[in-house]
C-alpha cells in the first residue's frame, strides 16, 4: 500500500462512521476551544498592555529619592542628633546634571503639597475646594488620552499662571461658552490650615484643560512658595530636595542606561519598560496556566479517540485479515489507522478553532461596548488568535491523535491474518 492508498482508505474509514467519529473527535473540539479562547485573551490582554504602556512612553523615567520619604514624618533631625547619615534628596544640582546626560530630552521636577493643605479656589464670590497637580503626575487614569485644552494653553508660565480643568472651571459657576473669556483673568488660590490660618495667591487663568477631574495645576515655582509656607520655611528646597523627577530620554535604550546610572547614584528609579516586563512575565505564566488546562481536555479527549479505534479495529478485523493476505505489512497497516486516528484529531482542532475564533470575534464586539459604558479609555481586541497559536492548537490536536491510536494500531497490526479471516 502507499501512502496516497492509506490516507485515502483512513479518509474513508473516519466518513463510514460519521456519528462514532464526530462524538470521538468532540473531546478534542472542546480542549482545542479552550485553549484558543484562553490563550487569545492572554494574547490580547499583553499587546493592550503593550500598547497602553507605550502610549505613556517607555523612554520615561521617574525619579524619587531612596526609601520613598515623601508623605513620612521626617526623622531626619533626630537622625543628626546620633550623627546619622543624613537623607539623601534630590537637589537642584542633581537636576541640573540629569538635564546635562546625553540623550536626556526633559527633565520636570515636581514638588507636591501635604495631603493635608487645604486647597480652594475663589471666583466672584464662590468657593470651591479642589486638587493639585504637577504636570507629569498621574490624572484620574495614567493610561487615558493627554487632554487637549478647550481654552487658552496648557503651558504655564515660570510663575503666577494657573490652569483650571473643565470640571473645575464648571464648579465655579463659569459656563462652556465664556471658557474663553476666563483666560487672562485672575482667581485666587487658597491655601487653608486645620488651625484656620489662609494665605492667598492670586493667580492669572493661562488655560482650561478638558479633564474632567477637579484639579489645578500651578508651576512650579508657585507650589515650592506654597510649601514654603505651609511649613514656615524659606529654604525647604534646599533641606527636602525635590519629591521627585520625571526624565524623559531619546529613545528606550537609553532610558534602560539611565536607569542604571540613576540608581548607582543612590536613588529609587521606576521605568514603564520594568513595570511592562513584569506584567508581560504576569501574562506568560497565565499563558502557560490557560494552555495547561486546555491541554488536560486534549489529553482526557485521547481516550475516546482510542475508544473509538478499538472498536473500528474489531469491526473491521476480517478487512485486516483480507489487506494482510493482499500483502500489506504490519508497518502499513500500523500507518493506515493511525492515519485515521490523526485525522479524527486533525477535524477536532480545526473546528475547535473555528469556534474559538469565533467566540473571540463575538467578544471583542461586546467588550468595547462595556468599556465604553464605564467610560475606560482602552481600545482594541482583548481574544487575538494569531498564526502561531492557530497552526498549534491544531498540530497538538493531530498530535493527540496520533498518539491516541498508537496502541490501537499496534494491535490491529499485530492481528493474525488468519484468525482474521475467520472472524465473523
Amino acid at each position: 500500500m502507499t501512502l496516497q492508498d492509506q490516507i485515502r482508505t483512513a479518509v474513508s474509514n473516519v466518513g463510514r462512521r460519521k456519528l462514532r467519529s464526530a462524538l470521538a473527535s468532540l473531546g478534542v473540539v472542546v480542549g482545542t476551544l479552550t485553549i484558543v479562547i484562553m490563550v487569545s485573551l492572554a494574547s490580547g490582554v499583553r499587546r493592550q498592555i503593550n500598547h497602553q504602556f507605550e502610549s505613556i512612553g517607555l523612554d520615561r523615567l521617574t525619579v524619587t529619592p531612596p526609601g520613598d520619604q515623601r508623605g513620612r514624618f521626617d526623622f531626619s533631625s533626630f537622625a543628626n542628633l546620633f550623627g546619622s547619615k543624613p537623607k539623601k534628596i534630590i537637589t537642584a544640582q542633581d537636576v541640573s546634571r540629569w538635564k546635562q546626560q546625553p540623550g536626556v530630552t526633559q527633565v520636570i521636577p515636581e514638588v507636591n503639597l501635604p495631603s493635608a493643605v487645604g486647597l480652594e479656589l475663589n471666583w466672584n464670590g464662590t468657593n470651591q475646594a479642589v486638587r493639585m497637580i504637577g504636570p507629569e503626575q498621574g490624572r484620574g487614569n495614567p493610561f487615558g488620552p493627554v487632554p487637549e485644552p478647550v481654552a487658552g494653553s496648557l503651558t504655564l508660565p515660570e510663575s503666577g499662571g494657573i490652569v483650571l480643568s473643565e470640571a473645575t472651571a464648571q464648579s465655579l459657576g463659569i459656563k462652556s461658552n465664556d471658557f474663553a473669556g476666563v483666560i487672562g483673568h485672575t482667581v485666587e488660590t487658597v491655601l487653608r490650615t486645620s488651625r484656620g490660618e489662609t494665605q492667598s495667591y492670586p493667580l492669572r487663568v493661562t488655560g482650561i484643560s478638558q479633564e474632567r477631574s477637579r484639579y489645578i495645576q500651578v508651576s512650579i515655582t508657585d507650589r515650592i512658595a506654597m510649601k514654603n509656607w505651609w511649613f514656615n520655611s524659606t529654604n525647604l528646597l534646599e533641606r527636602d530636595g525635590y519629591d521627585s523627577v520625571t526624565i524623559r530620554s531619546a529613545d528606550v535604550s537609553r532610558a534602560s542606561a539611565l536607569t542604571t546610572q540613576i540608581k548607582s547614584e543612590g536613588f529609587q528609579v521606576q521605568s514603564l519598560e520594568l513595570f511592562m516586563q513584569v506584567a508581560n512575565k504576569v501574562v506568560t505564566v497565565i499563558t502557560v496556566m490557560f494552555t495547561l488546562i486546555g491541554s488536560i481536555a486534549l489529553l482526557v479527549a485521547t481516550i475516546g479517540i482510542a475508544n473509538t479505534m478499538v472498536m473500528a479495529i474489531y469491526e473491521r478485523t476480517r478487512e485486516i485479515g483480507i489487506l494482510k493476505a493482499m500483502g500489506a505489512s504490519r508497518g502499513e497497516i500500523r500507518q493506515m489507522f493511525m492515519i485515521e486516528a490523526g485525522f479524527i484529531g486533525f477535524i477536532g482542532g480545526v473546528v475547535g478553532l473555528f469556534l474559538g475564533w469565533l467566540v473571540g470575534v463575538g467578544m471583542n464586539q461586546v467588550i468595547p461596548i462595556y468599556l465604553r459604558h464605564q467610560n475606560l479609555p482602552v481600545r482594541g481586541n482583548f481574544f487575538v488568535v494569531t498564526l502561531m497559536l492557530a497552526l498549534g492548537v491544531i498540530v497538538f490536536a493531530t498530535f493527540i491523535g496520533l498518539v491516541a491510536g498508537v496502541l490501537p494500531a499496534q494491535r490491529a497490526a499485530k492481528l493474525d491474518p488468519l484468525e482474521a479471516l475467520r472472524h465473523e
